[in-house]
């Protein structure tokens, strides 16, 4: 257990911080810098998290629904 912990913890700790560069970092740096290279366009830091969230929140409240018919 505690192995997968740390794995998780550090999988999603490099993603924050991936995430935090492109959003916060990257508008700032010159547009031919070679490291826009390893990073999308700007329009995917708002579109990914945001069908992530609709995803998540379509099946919570499709579990609640089913939940309040029976």
């Amino acid at each position: 257990d505690k192995t997968i912990g740390a794995i998780s913890f550090c999988s999603l700790f490099a993603l924050f911080i991936y995430y935090t560069i492109w959003v916060l970092v990257m508008p700032f740096v010159d547009k031919g810098h070679p490291l826009h290279n390893y990073f999308l366009d700007w329009q995917y830091a708002i579109k990914i998290p945001l069908m992530i969230m609709i995803v998540c929140l379509t099946v919570i409240l499709t579990f609640l629904a089913l939940i309040m018919i029976k």
